[in-house]
């Protein structure tokens, strides 16, 4: 947890806070280490929490065929049961009726749609960049297959309660989507057809943002920090 220097010295816990999830395999400190986080989170006066991710699909459950196993529960029911629960015992944030807000790129940016997906009501912004939010559009992904079975056997796994295009007609949470254009690891229209899949809800409060020429890195990710502050911090 990082808190700016002047909610130190204030205790009152309604002060804001951002949930910063890392991409796979990356350790909680990269968006500090890589990006400006930290100067923004300074300047909006946000409490980080980042967690140690590590190689997780944020996924809900685990199966007899699943190889790829985060932990000894799956990292999205993780979040659920054990993360929010101790921040929320602990130091009394991530509770209902706190400005509480998601941050997440790569795999990261899909545990953002998840996480609010299966924490309804809990966060009142998001912001997702990178991310893949649709694994039916690449059946042969090897982490998917990993974690789910072959795409052919179990199509209800990949396009059920872990499948947040699929969720789409749940979605309450405002989430800004950016996306850069030449992406190599995580193709454009993942945020894309996810963002089209929103709008298509009458009361969702979503933009989208492609990034001509950016690809999966931190020059890109820390340059949208401003956008996302702007985004997160209005008045819900």
């Amino acid at each position: 947890m990082y808190l700016p220097p002047q909610l130190q010295e204030n205790p009152n816990p309604q002060r804001p806070c951002l949930v910063v999830l890392p991409g796979w395999d990356f350790p909680r400190t990269s968006w500090v280490e890589n990006t400006n986080l930290v100067s923004f989170a300074n300047r909006y006066g946000y409490v980080l929490l980042l967690p140690e991710m590590d190689k997780t699909l944020y996924a809900s459950n685990y199966y007899p065929e699943t190889t790829l196993k985060w932990n000894s529960i799956p990292g999205g029911a993780f979040i659920k049961t054990t993360f929010i629960p101790a921040i929320q015992k602990r130091h009394q944030l991530l509770l209902t009726g706190q400005h509480n807000t998601l941050l997440g790129l790569s795999t990261g940016g899909r545990g953002v749609a998840l996480i609010a997906l299966e924490n309804p009501g809990l966060f009142v912004a998001g912001a997702s960049l990178s991310g893949d939010f649709s694994q039916e559009n690449t059946p042969e992904d090897r982490l998917m297959t990993a974690l789910y079975g072959p795409f052919a056997q179990f199509q209800s796994r990949w396009l059920g309660r872990d499948n947040p295009q699929a969720r789409a007609s749940e979605w309450t949470m405002p989430l800004y989507l950016s996306h850069g254009t030449a992406d190599d690891i995580v193709p454009e229209s993942q945020s894309r057809l996810f963002f089209e899949a929103l709008k298509q809800q009458p009361s969702a409060v979503v933009e989208y943002h492609p990034v001509a020429g950016a690809g999966h890195d931190y020059p890109y990710w820390g340059s949208q920090l401003e956008a996302v502050f702007k985004f997160i911090d209005q008045p819900r």
